[in-house]
């Protein structure tokens, strides 16, 4: 099919711009480019203005009769040497690209192209630009003998897959429910079997802590007795069973006394605690050297009564 007047001038609209004399008329017209589309082919609304030379013209945007014809951006071709006339006319050309999906027989409204020169202005339109879409089928295949499709064959039905697959849902669902009473079984907690050191072995550990921090050379001899006397009184704790950490010192030495220890060990616990209550009770500020000696006294009482504190099963985790 054939765009219908694509060739000739489908309109023009006349307007006198002003008071020009009947020569100096605005002719508008408009035409598709190319003349001959099938759906979906991309093709050129064009607006061909001729008018004087000095007129302004204004192109409009333009939008689709419907969702099926689209109409691109506008773009515009200025007079040139080439496209001159006489008379003193120029030619403008306004190019819209054009995209049409369907058939049959498709209709854009006028065109409307604004003049003016000064303080006056007109507005020529075209005509409606008629054509016609072809379809992309030729006539070859429209002839063809095109049947429709025949009906699916029919099997015969078998049950026994059906049964196979019952019984494997079957025993799928009896392996899920096996499998969350199992979860839900309770397990017996298992708990850690901590390895019990000997008292000794803790209270010498933590004495090498404490001689590592040198506390003293920092002048912080109250905080040295303060971990030496926790050192001693958790040792008699854990390695004879002597409530040494809640006691007074008295207290203490009743303790070591009903144990049966001889009288040199009690008077070595009694000067090591009495030092330490000086020091923390009542502000005594011993030497660099006493602090050493101090410390030495513990780990010395400490290893002469690991075999005893061994013997009385004295151990901590």
């Amino acid at each position: 099919m054939r765009s219908v007047g694509a060739v000739a001038v489908l309109l023009a609209g006349r307007i006198a711009a002003g008071a020009a004399p009947a020569a100096a008329q605005v002719h508008v017209t408009a035409r598709t480019v190319p003349d001959s589309l099938t759906v979906g082919d991309r093709a050129t609304l064009e607006v061909r203005v001729e008018a004087p030379a000095g007129l302004q013209v204004r192109f409009p945007k333009l939008v689709g009769p419907d969702d099926d014809v689209v109409i691109g951006p506008l773009q515009v071709e200025e007079p040139n040497a080439t496209t001159a006339r006489a008379a003193g006319n120029k030619i403008w050309i306004a190019r819209y690209p054009l995209a049409v999906f369907r058939t049959g027989a498709v209709v854009l409204p006028p065109v409307p192209v604004g003049t003016g020169r000064d303080s006056i202005a007109t507005v020529a339109q075209t005509d409606s630009v008629r054509f016609e879409v072809q379809s992309v089928l030729d006539d070859s295949l429209a002839a063809a003998d095109i049947r429709d499709l025949k009906p699916q064959a029919a099997f015969p039905r078998l049950v026994w897959p059906w049964i196979a697959a019952g019984l494997a849902v079957l025993a799928l669902a009896a392996l899920v429910v096996w499998w969350i009473r199992r979860r839900r079984r309770p397990r017996a907690a298992v708990v850690p079997i901590a390895r019990l050191r000997p008292a000794h072995e803790v209270a010498l550990e933590a004495l090498r802590v404490l001689e590592a921090q040198q506390l003293p050379l920092d002048g912080k001899f109250k905080e040295h007795h303060v971990r030496l006397s926790d050192i001693l009184r958790r040792y008699l704790e854990d390695g004879f069973g002597i409530a040494a950490l809640e006691e007074t010192t008295d207290e203490i030495l009743g303790e070591l006394d009903r144990h049966g220890f001889d009288r040199g060990t009690i008077a070595a616990v009694r000067a090591l605690c009495e030092e330490s209550d000086l020091v923390k009770f009542a502000k005594h500020e011993p030497s660099v050297v006493e602090c050493v000696q101090a410390l030495n006294r513990v780990r010395d009482f400490v290893q002469g009564t690991s075999a005893r504190s061994a013997a009385a099963g004295g151990a901590t985790p």
